[in-house]
Parts: C-alpha cells; structure tokens; sequence
C-alpha cells in the first residue's frame, strides 16, 4: 500500500508539474528594459514585448524589444529574457527560469557570465567559444544561456527588425569527451565478455579520470529527472548524455546485470581505490539493522525525484556529491557531506553504494521487468532434459514419441 501511494504521489506531481501555470513574466521585462514605462506583447513564439513610453507630445513611443525563449542546458531548460534597444543591440539578459542543476547556474552568475551579451549585434550567432567565453565547469549551461539568447535575438531582428538572420545550425559534437565515453563503455564490455578482473580495473580507473574529474558528466538522479519532466537536451550537443541515460539502461536490460555501478561508475571506482587503502573489511554486529540502513537510499530517492518535480527542477534530484567532488562545486552543506561520504569508504567497502546510492534503485527497475519477462518465457518452454534428439527416436513408439512432446 505504502509503494502505490508513492508511485501515486509521483505520477499526480508530475502531472501537476506539467499543468502549472507560468508566473508573471511582466517584472523581467521591465530589468532588461528599464527605460519602457509600459509593454505590449507583439508575438507569442517566442514570447516578444514591444517597450513602449509616453512622449513629450503626449504620443506613445517605442524604446525597444525585450524577447523571452529558452533551451536546454545540462539538467533542463533555462528561460532568458533579453532586452535590446532600436539599434539592434542587447542591453541586458537575466534568467527567467531554470530547471538546470543549480550549481551550475550559480557557478555561471558568479562567473558573471551574463555580463558579455550586452552590447551584442542581435544578427550575431552568440556560439560559445566563438562569440562567447564558456564558463569552464559549466559548459552545458553556458551553451543553453547562449543559444536561448541568441535564438530569441533572431526571432526579433526578423520579426522587428525585419532583417534577413537565419540561425547557424549546430554541428554534431563530437570530440575528447564523446570518444573517452565510448572506449570506456567498450572496454567494460570486453571485460564482462572476457570476465577480466585487470580489465575493470583499467575501465573503473578510466572512468574515474575521464567521466569523473577531467569531464565531470557522472550518471546523476537529475537526469532521472529530467527525463521524467521530458528535457531532453540535443543529441548534437550532448551526445555523452544519451549514451549514459538510453544507452547504459539498455544494455544492463539485455546482459540482465548491473554494469555501470560495478564496471563504469567514478564514484564506485573512487570508493573501490578507498576500501583498497582503507581495507574497507568492517562490517555491522547485526545484520538486521545493516540491512534496513540499506533502505535509507529508497527514501532519498522518492524524495529528491518528488522535491525536483514539485519545483520545476530536476537539478534538485541531484543530491549525489559528484559535482562537490569531481567539479569543485557545490552548496556549503555539500562540502560538509562529502567527507561524510568519503572517510566511512575507507572501512566500509562501496559505502555510498550500499546506503545512499541512487543507481542501485534505477538498476533495479531495469532489472525487475527483465527477470519478469524471462520468467514467462522459460514457463513457455519445457524443462531441461524433456525432449530427446529426433536421432535418438526409432520405430513407430519414436515418432508416437516426438508428437507427444511437440
């Protein structure tokens, strides 16, 4: 009774979350353009006002555009308004909305990021690391900013404007992080063909460099979560995202395994390194209690799956200590858990796996219609050992024989 009320309370929440009226968007309007007394909506795709005030001669004047439109970041969509003035340039850009990892977000404002589109041609591509510094750490969402900006920009100079501006088509990304991603990936799976323990080693190691502290792209429950609320980012521009949260699922349902915990995860690998030093061979005086503590990770699951979805957010799904540990980054109480996290893995082997862990669960969901499945298909079939080979039956009580058992 207990797990359908939950499951309930997620469904009904992720309806209510797709069903939820847009606040006002009026009071950003008026901090990109300042200068307009009072705005008048022009298109609705993407969402444009017209700023206007009162002349001298008592006539109402245009000062300017201000356009909202949004694109995806990492864990969600980000919503800009943008304020651009008679002469085609951005006065100012802010945030509207954003259902991105706040980390990220936070780590982008600091950077003062915003800053570099004012003054900006709105004929302008606006691409990061051509017209615009990327915030290292936070590339995704640096990209979204960008392109929500640059999109809506586009929209005006065409629509306003009436200037002929087409907007540059993203090349599919394909470099140093999308090729480490996928030579992991192989490698674990020769590994689990060949099942060689050096093998994953070299995968969990790799994967600990690479995934974890050089591109800091680790599975997350935030991308669970976006998932659920349909934020989906381009295949173009992430496609490391696709292979972690479509391809892994699915190739754990056909090899009926946990792979990515135990051969691919940087987290596990670091816990594994810590056990090795640490010994990591304590265990609980009780089993009983040990094994309801394991249950502490169900909990943590609903709950950050369910704050995400009644927020609008899916970022806050993500209470892993990934980002704190391998990206520098974090709220103050995520560097108060990380060591929480990290010093028990030195005597308890794969700590945060066995407690806390989200990626177990998700496993396990992949896993339980797999064994439900295959259970019904070995009903279809007789037992081991029932039928002989068509060689072995002779005579007329043969062929009797093999009718029985087709």
């Amino acid at each position: 009774m207990i797990k359908i009320i939950a499951i309930l309370t997620l469904v009904i929440s992720l309806f209510v979350s797709w069903v939820i009226p847009e606040k006002d968007l009026l009071p950003f309007a008026k901090e990109v353009l300042p200068q307009a007394q009072s705005f008048q909506k022009v298109t609705s795709s993407p969402l444009t006002y017209e700023g206007i005030v009162q002349g001298r001669d008592g006539k109402m004047q245009r000062v300017g555009y201000v356009v909202i439109d949004q694109a995806v970041g990492y864990g969600g969509p980000i919503k800009m308004a943008t304020g651009i003035d008679l002469k085609g340039k951005i006065q100012k850009a802010i945030i509207v909305n954003y259902k991105d990892t706040p980390s990220f977000v936070q780590m982008v404002l600091k950077h003062g990021y915003l800053k570099q589109f004012i003054g900006k041609d709105i004929t302008k591509p606006l691409n990061i690391e051509k017209d615009i510094d990327r915030v290292s750490g936070a590339t995704y969402t640096s990209r979204g900013i960008a392109k929500a900006i640059s999109q809506g920009s586009h929209a005006v100079a065409r629509t306003q404007f009436k200037l002929n501006v087409s907007d540059e088509e993203v090349a599919f990304k394909f470099g140093a992080k999308e090729i480490s991603v996928l030579l992991l990936v192989i490698l674990m799976l020769i590994g689990v063909v060949l099942k060689n323990k050096k093998l994953r080693w070299v995968t969990l190691i790799g994967s600990l460099i690479f995934i974890g502290f050089k591109f800091n792209t680790p599975f997350s429950l935030a991308n669970v979560a976006a998932l659920l609320m349909g934020n989906f980012p381009s295949i173009r521009e992430n496609l490391v995202w696709y292979i972690l949260i479509i391809g892994i699922p699915i190739i754990t349902f056909v090899a009926g395994r946990n792979l990515y915990c135990f051969w691919l995860c940087p987290f596990g690998a670091l816990q594994e390194i810590l056990s090795k030093i640490g010994g990591g061979s304590f265990t609980c005086c009780n089993k009983k209690i040990e094994t309801k503590a394991s249950k502490i990770k169900y909990a943590l699951v609903y709950f950050a799956l369910l704050a995400a979805i009644l927020l609008q957010s899916p970022g806050f799904a993500g209470y892993e200590p990934y980002s704190t540990l391998f990206g520098l980054q974090g709220f103050g109480v995520a560097w108060l858990i990380l060591p929480l996290v990290i010093f028990p893995s030195l005597l308890i082997k794969r700590f945060w796996c066995r407690f806390f862990c989200p990626g177990l669960i998700l496993n396990e969901i992949i896993l339980r219609p797999r064994k439900y499945i295959m259970g019904i298909l070995e009903k279809g079939f007789p037992e081991k050992g029932k039928f002989k080979r068509v060689s072995e039956i002779k005579g007329t009580k043969g062929i009797e024989q093999l009718k029985e058992s087709k």
